[in-house]
């Protein structure tokens, strides 16, 4: 064969090879975009969720249990917006060991809780759509469960609550091999403990992958994203 044949055979491989280079990067750049993008959307509807969950046990005491009965109170119930400070300690009153709730029964000072609708408060114009993963699968849920649990550290019983949104479910009808190959990476890099997206539920067999605001199996949780 002429060696101008081969130098020109083997210059369509070289560009082929650095075409093929080239799509790979920027098909992985590409995906991580998205996953950066999705994956935002569904922090910002956790986020959401907790910031309910919070005004809620602020209101009653304790978290609500299902997505229905938050949904429910948000839209038709009230939460508290700010309290109206009428009067302090004097000096003479601290010094005598009075606390302001003493005071506050005593009616020396008042205190006025002013009351909003929880929509209103928590800034949520459509409470009907916390329940669904704001992107991915059309009508993919929420999961969110509440179980009481002995905090050691507290040493006390607290009242534990966790929402999750499926990484299969947000990141849906992305490429499917990438999504795979990012599932063994994570599991990869949880036995490390250097990464908090994979976790096994009560309720289910195998693995599980995807972005979680709290924890029922630590009490020190403290309502955090497992990628907080």
């Amino acid at each position: 064969m002429k060696r101008p044949i081969v130098n020109a055979i083997l210059l369509i491989l070289t560009l082929g090879l650095a075409w093929a280079c080239y799509q790979s990067i920027h098909s992985d750049i590409a995906f991580d975009e998205v996953k950066a993008q999705r994956e935002q959307l569904v922090k910002n509807r956790l986020w959401e969720i907790r910031s309910a969950e919070e005004q809620f046990k602020m209101v009653n005491g304790h978290f609500c249990g299902t997505i229905d009965s938050l949904i429910d109170w948000v839209k038709n119930e009230k939460a508290i917006d700010h309290v109206v400070k009428e009067g302090e300690l004097s000096d003479d009153q601290l010094e005598a060991g009075m606390t302001e709730s003493q005071a506050v029964r005593q009616g020396l000072i008042k205190r006025d809780t002013v009351w909003v609708s929880a929509a209103e408060r928590l800034g949520i114009a459509n409470p009907d759509s916390m329940r669904y993963v704001p992107v991915g699968r059309e009508g993919a849920l929420i999961q969110l469960r509440k179980k009481d649990a002995f905090n050691l550290r507290a040493n006390e019983w607290e009242n534990l609550v966790e929402f999750r949104a499926s990484l299969d479910d947000y990141m849906y009808g992305v490429d499917d091999k990438r999504v795979k190959n990012l599932k063994a990476d994570l599991k990869k890099l949880s036995k490390n403990k250097a990464d908090l997206f994979e976790d096994n539920a009560d309720d289910e067999k195998g693995e599980w992958y995807g972005l979680r605001v709290g924890d029922l199996q630590d009490a020190g949780n403290k309502m955090a994203g497992n990628w907080e």
